[in-house]
């Protein structure tokens, strides 16, 4: 078996496989063109690749993809060095091909080959939709996972913001957020938190439904930014950064009246230690398990933190 970087072909040949996995409520015709279109743009072109785990005679037996996202590592004496962390995403075994431990082979030759290639590597991340026990086989750690859910707002709104953000202003809404005061940590660019936008722009158009009028609400000098899952009918919040307790009540109170005006169902908030205090307190909010995304990381350098303690916000998922 060995590894290949897939070309155009083969990718447009995963995308007819994977639609069963991954294309509802999309047709195979808008599945495809949701590929392309994701595959082009600057995020992806910037740092996106295709795997292929192949057998001796050149048949595909799973692939995965890998997107590039900065990640920074303290020292003992709290000096930060830049390096890149690697989104492991879409990994596809065809159903007859199952069982043989091809995902944990490609696991293991992925990050081998990001160790040996990539001299700024750091780290890699995944989110499981199986749970840990594949991922585990290949030294990745899971970290418990829970959301927070809040009903959508169409009465009036308590808390009011300062400004709500349109797609234009997220990097400059991104450059006034606080980085974690962490040993280890990944912080999207801003290219690739416009990645789930331009997501959202292509259910909008594809589904025929309103995209929200803002992704994100300023007040004071705290950030909310978020993006509208179609497929499921939610909007989710992308990075929050609150500086209190009420600028988070007003932030989420924000995206919850953004929700409704959208048609959506609920408003999801994946759980960070700063936050939760606060958000538990919100009288309607309701926290849950997770039900798939489950982080998994592994190290792909000496000195890196256990994976419980590295922050996993919405904008890194891929």
């Amino acid at each position: 078996m060995h590894l290949v970087v897939a070309n155009e072909a083969q990718k447009a040949e995963r995308d007819h496989l994977t639609y069963a996995a991954w294309g509802s409520p999309l047709t195979v015709e808008q599945f495809l063109q949701r590929e392309l279109r994701l595959r082009a743009h600057a995020w992806s072109q910037d740092g996106m690749r295709t795997w292929l785990l192949c057998d001796d005679a050149g048949q595909v037996l799973t692939s995965c993809e890998t997107f590039r996202t900065h990640s920074f590592l303290r020292d003992s004496e709290c000096q930060s060095t830049p390096g890149d962390s690697f989104i492991i995403a879409s990994v596809f075994t065809e159903t007859a091909l199952r069982g043989h431990g091809h995902a944990t082979r490609l696991m293991d030759l992925v990050a081998s080959e990001l160790e040996r290639t990539e001299p700024r590597a750091q780290a890699a991340v995944l989110y499981s939709d199986v749970g840990p026990r594949i991922y585990g086989r290949s030294g990745y750690r899971e970290v418990p996972a829970w959301d927070w859910h809040l009903p959508v707002l169409g009465g009036p709104v308590l808390h009011k913001v300062d400004s709500l953000l349109e797609d234009k202003d997220v990097p400059a809404a991104l450059a006034r957020m606080r980085r974690p005061e962490v040993p280890f940590f990944m912080w999207p660019g801003a290219e690739q938190v416009d990645w789930h936008l331009e997501r959202e722009r292509i259910y909008a158009e594809l589904l025929r439904r309103p995209r929200p009028r803002a992704c994100g609400a300023v007040v004071g000098a705290s950030t909310a930014m978020w993006a509208m899952m179609a497929r499921h009918g939610e909007l989710v919040v992308l990075m929050l950064d609150a500086r209190s307790e009420e600028d988070a009540a007003a932030l989420l109170e924000a995206a919850r009246a953004q929700a409704h005006k959208a048609g959506l169902s609920k408003v999801v908030l994946w759980e960070e230690p700063d936050t939760m205090p606060w958000v538990a307190r919100l009288p309607e909010a309701s926290r849950e398990a997770r039900d798939g995304s489950l982080p998994m990381l592994r190290p792909l350098r000496e000195g890196l933190p256990a994976a419980s303690d590295v922050p996993f916000p919405r904008a890194l998922w891929a």
